[in-house]
């Protein structure tokens, strides 16, 4: 049963290059989330720099629609990597599953083999006892 625990380590590693694929999707919507922070964070600057000095407020409306739109595409983006974080999560759970399989499967299997060479020791404990009775009973 040498395949299964290669086999297992094959699914593992799958597993492990998904986890990987995720938390760089993670990451990459983290950034984008930030990036929408700083872009409203530098709006309400310019907000009360435009209020400040009433001769460049005819500016901020340009600005503030750049702004906006940057922060729609940005939320757009991030939800497609939401998207794909999704499947992302539902291919692990299924290799999860497959791997957790395995697993059971092995531990049943070393449980069988283990169970397997106690009876055969047991047996020949009992063949040598029985030898030993037999010669006691010769004598």
């Amino acid at each position: 049963m040498k395949s299964l625990p290669t086999l297992m380590r094959v699914k593992q590693r799958e597993l492990d290059a998904l986890k990987r694929q995720q938390a760089t999707l993670e990451k990459r919507r983290d950034d984008l989330l930030n990036a929408v922070d700083q872009l409203t964070d530098q709006l309400v600057q310019e907000l009360k720099a435009a209020e400040g000095l009433p001769d460049m407020a005819h500016f901020f409306g340009g600005f503030s629609a750049s702004i906006k739109k940057r922060q729609e595409t940005m939320h757009a983006q991030i939800r497609k990597l939401e998207g794909e974080i999704d499947k992302l999560a539902q291919l692990i759970m299924v290799a999860f599953s497959e791997l957790k399989k395995l697993d059971l499967a092995y531990a049943a299997w070393k449980k069988r083999e283990a169970e397997k060479l106690r009876l055969r020791e047991q047996q020949e404990m009992d063949e040598i006892g029985i030898r030993g009775y037999v010669r006691k009973d010769a004598v």
